[in-house]
């Protein structure tokens, strides 16, 4: 999934998309979690915060020949659920919040509400769609913030998706993985000197982006914020 990043579903993507086109992978959170995938999504107003868990496609929602949950489902939804409930403690909430706020730009934008979200993938759509009692149990389990897909829908939303970068946080720094960045914008959003990329990526900054959205001030002119990253960012493993 990391080397096909249009597997990465898309669920409550907001009308400005995937934020900076950015995925974080294996995101820490709290004392003890760590999700998969997550993501940051805007629209002019607000955000969300969107967390995903990925089961293996060999998990099961049923036991064999039952309704009865599996306990690969019951596991999985506890971990989601669970999650939600350390997120909805406002002082939680906060200093999560507060761990990513260097990516969560603009400023004018820190104070805007933030809602989580969180997805959930497992399992093959085989098991339950011809089932109807098996699809309304686990549509049980969603709701506005709680999305459940298989394995099958990953594919089918291929051809929709856009290419993202896969990003690590690495104490102080962003490691941005590929050698191409998908939304150039990063660089006049975010401080360079806390972000990594590949030699490719440092030696395409050199060479300026050559657009007008990405001019920033210095010392009163305004210069190509791409040739002044170059200086700053620093090169990943």
């Amino acid at each position: 999934m990391e080397r096909h990043t249009g597997l990465i579903p898309r669920n409550f993507v907001l009308n400005h998309g995937v934020h900076f086109r950015i995925v974080l992978r294996k995101l820490s959170f709290g004392s003890d979690y760590k999700s998969d995938f997550f993501f940051l999504t805007k629209s002019s107003i607000d955000w969300s915060a969107v967390f995903i868990e990925i089961e293996k496609p060999q998990s099961k929602f049923f036991r064999d020949k039952s309704n009865e949950l599996h306990s690969d489902f019951q596991k999985a939804i506890h971990q989601i659920k669970t999650w939600q409930s350390w997120l909805s403690d406002s002082g939680n909430a906060a200093g999560f919040l507060s761990s990513i706020s260097d990516i969560r730009v603009p400023r004018q934008m820190a104070n805007h509400p933030t809602d989580f979200k969180f997805i959930l993938v497992h399992g093959r759509r085989s098991e339950i769609e011809n089932n109807d009692q098996r699809k309304q149990l686990i549509k049980s389990y969603q709701s506005e913030n709680i999305k459940i897909i298989s394995f099958d829908s990953l594919i089918e939303g291929i051809p929709l998706n856009y290419p993202l970068n896969i990003a690590v946080r690495k104490n102080e720094f962003l490691d941005i993985f590929g050698d191409t960045v998908h939304d150039g914008s990063i660089f006049s959003a975010i401080d360079p000197s806390k972000l990594r990329v590949s030699s490719a990526v440092q030696k395409r900054l050199e060479e300026g982006s050559k657009s007008p959205q990405h001019l920033v001030e210095c010392n009163g002119e305004y210069v190509d914020a791409w040739i002044l990253a170059a200086q700053k960012v620093r090169i990943h493993n």
